[in-house]
């Protein structure tokens, strides 16, 4: 990973802080920040670098009782990973154009998927965020191949997948919602080159056929992509496609 795109993630998230701030110390938004920040420094830096180990640190809480007392040992923390970001991005800086250390190419994830939608966009800043490439075949060149080749011309390219199962289809027999007929084409191609690293996310009100119920998946909706995000950093993080500490409770 370049140092400019580092970089630019980074002061992404350095945005996000005062939002987190404001929040719960009970919250889930800031450890999945947290495991997000650290897959950037993990992708463009290594696990074992400097700045990770800066932005890992070592936090030593004082036993805290009240709720009070438990919210602001929740924004020191917060403030804490803030001065060490705002320190990695700032020595950065000096280093823009240059490449760091890390992996030649950033890994990807093929996403099936039924068109345009806000769920797939925010799928995609996710990934990004993560430092992994989401892999849209309609936003890739095509270079002239017939649909059939140009999605197994990407599937090749990527290291697992991603099932962004949207409303569809409405069954004629039940009245339920289907994913559209491409999802589940795609999704045969998926489970024969992906086993063991296909990810399953089914949007809320729709069901998958018979063949396919089986399988493991965490609910969405266009509006709350919360618990899927955290289904796919765990399942990345099992994959070994991306390598991150474990969020400080």
């Amino acid at each position: 990973m370049e140092i400019t795109k580092a970089v630019a993630l980074l002061e992404r998230a350095l945005d996000d802080i005062p939002r987190l701030k404001k929040l719960s110390s009970h919250n889930q938004e800031f450890p999945l920040w947290d495991e997000r920040v650290r897959g950037i420094l993990a992708e463009a830096f290594g696990p074992r670098s400097n700045e990770y180990a800066r932005f890992d640190g070592i936090i030593i809480l004082k036993r805290v009782e009240t709720s009070e007392e438990k919210q602001q040992a929740y924004v020191d923390h917060v403030s804490q990973r803030e001065a060490a970001l705002k320190d990695i991005v700032h020595q950065c800086s000096s280093m823009v154009g240059a490449r760091v250390v890390g992996p030649s190419m950033a890994p990807k994830a093929f996403i099936a998927q039924g068109g345009e939608s806000s769920a797939l966009s925010k799928m995609k800043d996710f990934l990004d965020s993560l430092g992994v490439e989401p892999l849209v075949v309609e936003k890739q060149s095509s270079e002239d191949r017939s649909v059939n080749t140009n999605v197994e011309h990407y599937l090749k390219q990527a290291d697992c997948a991603i099932v962004l199962a949207t409303k569809g289809d409405i069954d004629g027999q039940t009245g339920e919602f289907l994913p559209r007929g491409n999802i589940l084409v795609e999704i045969g191609r998926c489970q024969e080159r992906f086993r063991g690293k296909t990810i399953y996310l089914l949007e809320l009100g729709a069901k998958f056929p018979s063949n396919i119920s089986e399988k493991v998946r965490e609910r969405f909706t266009q509006d709350n992509m919360e618990d899927a995000f955290v289904k796919v950093a765990k399942e990345l993080r099992a994959f070994g496609i991306i390598r991150t500490g474990k969020p400080d409770k």
